[in-house]
């Protein structure tokens, strides 16, 4: 039989072995755990996937107008966004060359595509009612009844800027007859003329003796442009020309500067093109636009709400004014207070979006 003190040594044998045993066991789980966390660590962490946006130009990003200024606003938005993968292409101007430009980008996976122009609403609507991923479409100076569950329509309030550039027109012309060449009464263009028509009545002047418009019926026609702007200047002894339209300006300014008539351009300042005759220049700062149209994305606004409508204008920045080198400095001071009173809603342009 064992004694007391032999008993103490049989119960202290098992105890410690169980010791041993749980220490091990706890040193088996703590290097477990480490070694997860260290792998979980190590593990190579894939980099969130980039926003691609493509850019479809109508025509030239050269052409000192519209497509040149939604050129320069890419650039600039591309410039706070460097995280944003860009691809841009110019000069798709025909219909199927639209669509299938549009296809294309789909098919590569971009998740927003813009369209600089009001042919670009409808391929886009078409386009959007087929596709079932995750992009979405931005149509600038789009027709508003192409508006959708994907497309998202932008413009320009040229009311605004062409109210201005009558009112100083009003103050520079010997005449008494003003012109306005434009490509074609679509969108931001017959907007303009909205403005015009406004901006002489304000001032007491009856638009439809002293303005005298064109349409030249397309966009790139300069020989075009500026046979019709000579016609006014001739028919209508027209001394100050506001051109709008690609082409159609680089046409009408042209026929000005042959004229010696002022001239006042649309979405650009080129002051180096006709410098002695330049009064007013309206730039298109269209990164405004699509800032918002990214952040919508980004925020699921556009996921969740559908189609958006953006606007640039004189408040917020996008609409620009900027006097040339033939305008008076006591011209341009009065013409600012009549842009301080139309951002304060104190003037109507005509026009409401």
């Amino acid at each position: 039989m064992p004694t007391n003190t032999e008993s103490a040594k049989m119960e202290k044998a098992p105890r410690g072995k169980l010791m041993i045993v749980a220490i091990v066991i706890a040193i088996a789980i703590i290097a477990g755990l480490l070694g997860y966390y260290v792998a979980t660590l190590m593990r190579p962490v894939s980099a969130p996937q980039r926003v691609k946006i493509a850019f479809i130009f109508p025509g030239s990003i050269t052409d000192t107008a519209w497509n040149e200024a939604a050129y320069r606003a890419m650039e600039a938005f591309r410039g706070r966004h460097p995280e944003v993968d860009i691809a841009w292409v110019q000069g798709v101007y025909d219909p199927a060359q639209i669509e299938a430009t549009i296809r294309s980008y789909v098919e590569q996976g971009y998740n927003l595509i813009i369209g600089v122009g009001f042919q670009f609403g409808e391929p886009m609507a078409k386009i959007a009612r087929e596709v079932t991923r995750d992009v979405y479409f931005l149509a600038i100076a789009g027709a508003p009844q192409y508006k959708g569950p994907r497309v998202s329509i932008g413009d320009v309030r040229t009311d605004q800027s062409c109210f201005v550039v009558a009112y100083v027109a009003s103050r520079v012309t010997k005449t008494g007859h003003i012109g306005y060449v434009a490509g074609m009464a679509v969108a931001e263009l017959s907007r303009c003329e909205i403005g015009l028509r406004e901006g002489l009545k304000y001032v007491g002047l009856d638009p439809d003796k002293v303005l005298h418009v064109v349409y030249v019926g397309d966009f790139h026609d300069v020989p075009k442009s500026k046979l019709a702007t000579t016609a006014l200047i001739k028919q209508y002894n027209v001394d100050v020309v506001k051109a709008m339209g690609d082409g159609c300006q680089l046409g009408a300014i042209s026929a000005a500067k042959d004229a010696g008539v002022y001239v006042m351009m649309s979405g650009t300042y080129h002051p180096e093109i006709y410098p002695e005759g330049l009064l007013l220049a309206e730039v298109w700062d269209w990164s405004i636009i699509f800032e918002q149209f990214y952040q919508d994305y980004l925020t699921g606004k556009l996921k969740a709400e559908g189609g958006q409508e953006y606007w640039i204008d004189l408040k917020n920045g996008g609409l620009k004014l900027i006097p040339g080198g033939a305008l008076s400095s006591e011209i341009w001071a009065d013409a600012q207070r009549i842009i301080d009173k139309i951002i304060r809603g104190e003037i109507s342009t005509g026009f409401t979006p």
